[in-house]
């Protein structure tokens, strides 16, 4: 991790705000913090008014740094899967970088009418043809400028200096990477459940392949997307016999959650701890979110972890 500096990662709900703290002392890297506090209120990113969503993030922080200031300047944040706009669409390997920044906005304004491409801000990854797809294609990740502006004001506030902004299941992903070896070997299904929102991505070799975000109407719809996914027409390919792992992370994911979801989909889930590589501040032992609640802290973990 060199050129690591002191680094809080947080990730931003519906309902609460959570921050993992990697510091660096004596040549080594610490887990300084993991903590959450809820928002006053329940959050709603979309609809909210920007001054709503300031304060309502203002209030947490300050719990948070009342019972355990930070000790970085700097910080990153994973933001809801709802905010974002996800397509997977052909590209053109000969365009140069801009140029495909200006098809790949003209192409979301065709699929998402009611946005404003001007206003979207995008980052995506090239996926040259191989086994499992049959053409090159690119996952195109937007997010508003809204809520961009709204966290740089955040962070000028409290002194902190914005490294990363990220959506909150490609955080996690991090996380995994780090701390999961045979996350990078073969073909991966990975899956972040939050709130009203199901996202799903497969990888091969640790490069994305495939990422999905579905809406849920009840808790009943998870089972059916996630076999919608794994038998899917459009890529034939990327299927439960063909899986090398599966790995599940959220909000709030409870053991017999998992539990029903491997019988249900005969698929051997693993609930990873995004904590397990980095050496703990020794008082977090007796911290209930780092000894129980681990994996929903995933992407804050992932995003502290992140240098690029």
């Amino acid at each position: 991790m060199t050129g690591f500096e002191n680094h809080a990662g947080f990730t931003i709900s519906s309902s609460k705000l959570q921050v993992v703290e990697i510091i660096q002392k004596d040549d080594q890297f610490i887990l300084e913090n993991v903590d959450e506090a809820f928002l006053n209120e329940p959050l709603d990113l979309t609809q909210d008014k920007e001054t709503k969503i300031s304060a309502l993030l203002q209030g947490a922080f300050d719990e948070i740094q009342v019972r355990n200031p930070l000790k970085s300047a700097t910080a990153s944040f994973s933001m809801p899967l709802e905010i974002f706009k996800v397509v997977q669409i052909p590209y053109d390997n000969t365009l140069l970088h801009q140029d495909l920044i200006e098809e790949f906005r003209w192409e979301l304004s065709l699929i998402y009418p009611d946005i404003i491409p001007a206003e979207q801000v995008l980052q995506y990854i090239e996926i040259d043809k191989n086994k499992f797809i049959e053409k090159n294609t690119s996952i195109v990740i937007s997010i508003s400028r809204k809520y961009i502006r709204i966290i740089k004001a955040f962070c000028e506030k409290n002194k902190l200096k914005l490294k990363f902004i990220d959506n909150i299941h490609l955080a996690s992903e991090r996380a995994l990477t780090a701390t999961n070896p045979v996350s990078g070997k073969g073909l991966i299904l990975s899956l972040f459940l939050a709130g009203k929102y199901l996202s799903v991505l497969f990888s091969y070799q640790g490069k994305p392949l495939y990422f999905r975000i579905r809406y849920l109407h009840n808790a009943g719809d998870i089972v059916r997307i996630i076999n919608s996914e794994l038998n899917s027409n459009q890529h034939p390919n990327l299927n439960r016999q063909l899986l090398e792992s599966a790995f599940i992370s959220g909000e709030e994911l409870s053991s017999s959650m998992i539990e029903t979801l491997r019988n249900k989909l005969d698929i051997p889930f693993i609930h990873f701890n995004p904590l397990a590589k980095i050496k703990p501040n020794p008082r977090l032992f007796e911290n209930r979110y780092f000894s129980e609640k681990f994996n929903s802290f995933s992407s804050s973990a992932g995003i502290a972890l992140r240098l690029a």
